[in-house]
């Protein structure tokens, strides 16, 4: 069984080691570079709008300690650390990093970090009736396990969540409701709008080169350009699986 596509994003200050990391990543179609930053400004203003899986971070950025952007950071993604001083990472272990990689990234490196954090999902405590939600149906609070949320809607102050029973209301951020659906079961299909992996029946791309999901209960739901790589690659990971 393949395993499922990974999203990431890099914060490196140097443009010539960002040019090495890509080199070394095309060895890895599964895993999707989001984006990049030279700076901790730019990468949490990225990551305060864009779950990732993992987050290459090298931990000397100028004046600026990489780690420093761990502890702000909700959801965490799988860190892996980037650096030329082994000493550095040190503090790093105990903020729970998946892995570091000495710089230049070789292949070799790269592949057992990336290894280390599959089996650190495989191994993850999170199963669907562990994450749970309350929510309001029809007025009435009610505790809805993960195993019914089909998706979940940004509606301003609140999040329309949509499950096998129908719609419930959860007065919370639309961040905090992303944060808690696993990344490898949800979908972000734009900005204000998830889709659970399982949920969709069958996908299209129109003349003007955009696509769209039709899920199970035959609403369509349409991806935004930047997330149509990341989602593409779910599904066709689904099928060959």
């Amino acid at each position: 069984m393949n395993s499922p596509p990974l999203t990431a994003y890099l914060v490196e200050d140097e443009p010539l080691c960002r040019a090495d990391f890509r080199h070394a990543l095309k060895a890895f179609p599964d895993v999707n570079l989001l984006g990049e930053a030279e700076n901790l400004s730019a990468a949490r203003k990225f990551l305060a709008a864009q779950t990732v899986d993992i987050l290459f971070l090298d931990l000397s950025l100028g004046k600026e300690n990489g780690l420093d952007l761990v502890a702000t950071l909700s959801p965490k993604p799988q860190i892996i650390a980037l650096t030329a001083h082994p000493e550095y990472a040190v503090r790093g272990f105990a903020l729970d990093l998946a892995d570091y990689i000495l710089k230049p990234v070789e292949e070799a490196r790269l592949r057992g970090a990336l290894e280390k954090v599959r089996h650190r999902q495989a191994t993850a405590p999170l199963q669907p009736g562990q994450v749970t939600f309350v929510a309001e149906i029809q007025g009435k609070k009610t505790i809805l396990p993960l195993s019914e949320i089909r998706g979940a809607e940004s509606m301003g102050n609140y999040v329309l969540l949509h499950t096998k029973g129908g719609k419930a209301i959860k007065r919370a951020t639309f961040k905090h409701v992303r944060g808690k659906l696993p990344s490898n079961l949800f979908l972000e299909t734009n900005r204000g709008r998830i889709v659970a992996l399982h949920d969709i029946q069958s996908w299209s791309r129109n003349q003007q080169d955009r696509w769209s999901l039709e899920l199970s209960d035959k609403t369509i739901v349409q991806v935004s350009k930047s997330r149509a790589a990341v989602i593409l690659r779910a599904l066709k990971s689904r099928s060959s699986s």
